[in-house]
């Protein structure tokens, strides 16, 4: 919470009380706060082996299923069913690094226009973290929709 001391002289200009009470710099509500914005570093070379080690590891393990006498269809499936438990089990962490590339390569005029502390990507990440996929992203996308210049504060998850 900001003090504000009111001396004799300053209750005289109204200009000076309103700039002692409305613009703080370190309230994110303030029209004078500057958010230091992160820019998490992207290593292309891990999203591309992201994508392609389960190609070639799920071509393999067709590969070694028709080898070993299975048909092609249950093979098929067989891979299928592999490829989605994959990607269930990996969906956590691609959301996440999906929004770390929205944080590295938003312009920061998009990016400023949130009043909340943390951003509201930062949020997203924390919730994520905190409560899963199924409970975090709906909580972040609750946070999207009441982001908006007008509101703000310091909002945690």
């Amino acid at each position: 919470m900001k003090t504000v001391i009111f001396t004799e002289e300053k209750l005289y200009d109204l200009d000076e009380i309103g700039i002692d009470v409305f613009i703080d710099e370190q309230d994110p509500r303030s029209s004078a706060y500057i958010r230091k914005l992160k820019r998490p570093p992207i290593s292309w070379i891990k999203v591309i082996l992201y994508l392609l080690i389960p190609s070639f590891v799920l071509a393999a393990f067709v590969a070694s299923l028709i080898y070993c006498g299975l048909p092609t269809m249950v093979s098929a499936a067989v891979a299928a069913v592999a490829l989605l438990v994959y990607i269930l089990l990996t969906l956590k962490q691609a959301v996440i690094y999906m929004i770390k590339i929205y944080q590295r390569y938003a312009p920061d005029s998009l990016r400023n226009k949130c009043r909340f502390e943390p951003s509201c990507s930062e949020y997203m990440i924390h919730a994520i973290e905190k409560y899963g996929l199924i409970k975090g992203l709906p909580k972040g996308i609750r946070r999207l929709k009441r982001c908006n210049i007008d509101g703000g504060g310091f909002d945690f998850p």
